[in-house]
């Protein structure tokens, strides 16, 4: 594994370097928010390749979807708990337009979960019997496993098309926006943000703006969910038009 690994990701800064010669071995850990002399070991196989670690590479490196599996196939099997990602299928996204079934996945990542349907519908303030629908419904899906007596999560992560039409998306993106009025509404603005602003912008800029904002999500998923994880938050950004095209331009 630590071999793989380490060809892996020499391959990669190589890779960084054709197009930047000035870009270091500092550089690229740096990039992927690990310290030089950790990143070292773990390129050596002085430490074992956790999730934790697996994640920071593969959000900081910006990898395809292939590129995630191949590191999430390598974490050391001490350290494993998620099988690799997985993008959902439109069939399967139909199925899953409300926000409590991404929140129930994610509630597995936290150090204190409690399998029990009676505690998730706790800390969701949902009903036992959704939560044990929702239960049902992943675990069809194959999301998450019997593990024992208890359950368990089956993949490290979910992701969807992007710019592609998609009914369903809409659905579930709707669900969110739905629950971030209500989470508005109740909760006090120390433990969340809402923010917005208005702008005049050039939609030439629309394909980098979009680029730079999913980049933002995965530094930002970086830096919350590192350390003890006791609570699910969800990140919305919309960015849209609020103006009509004119009748001889379109959106680039």
């Amino acid at each position: 594994m630590s071999n793989k690994f380490g060809t892996l990701l020499k391959s990669k800064l190589e890779e960084i370097q054709k197009k930047n010669p000035r870009f270091s071995f500092r550089s690229l850990a740096k990039k992927v928010g690990i310290s030089p002399g950790c990143l070292n070991e773990l390129m050596h196989g002085k430490r074992p390749l956790s999730e934790f670690y697996a994640n920071k590479i593969v959000l900081g490196l910006e990898l395809d979807t292939a590129e995630r599996n191949e590191i999430y196939s390598m974490i050391s099997t001490r350290s494993r708990k998620f099988a690799v990602q997985k993008t959902l299928q439109e069939q399967e996204l139909e199925l899953l337009t409300n926000w409590e079934h991404f929140a129930i996945l994610n509630l597995f990542r936290m150090k204190n979960f409690q399998s029990e349907p009676a505690w998730i519908a706790e800390r969701l303030a949902l009903p036992i019997e959704k939560v044990e629908m929702s239960l049902q419904l992943l675990m069809n899906l194959g999301f998450i496993k019997k593990k024992g007596n208890s359950i368990a999560r089956a993949v490290a992560s979910l992701s969807t098309t992007t710019d592609v039409p998609s009914q369903a998306l809409v659905k579930a993106h709707t669900s969110d926006l739905r629950k971030a009025i209500e989470v508005l509404q109740s909760t006090p603005p120390d433990v969340r943000d809402f923010s917005s602003i208005t702008m005049a912008i050039n939609p030439g800029k629309l394909s980098e703006a979009k680029k730079f904002i999913k980049k933002f999500r995965r530094k930002f998923s970086i830096l919350v969910e590192e350390g003890e994880q006791t609570a699910v938050y969800n990140l919305n950004i919309q960015f849209f038009p609020l103006t009509q095209p004119e009748k001889d331009q379109t959106l680039c």
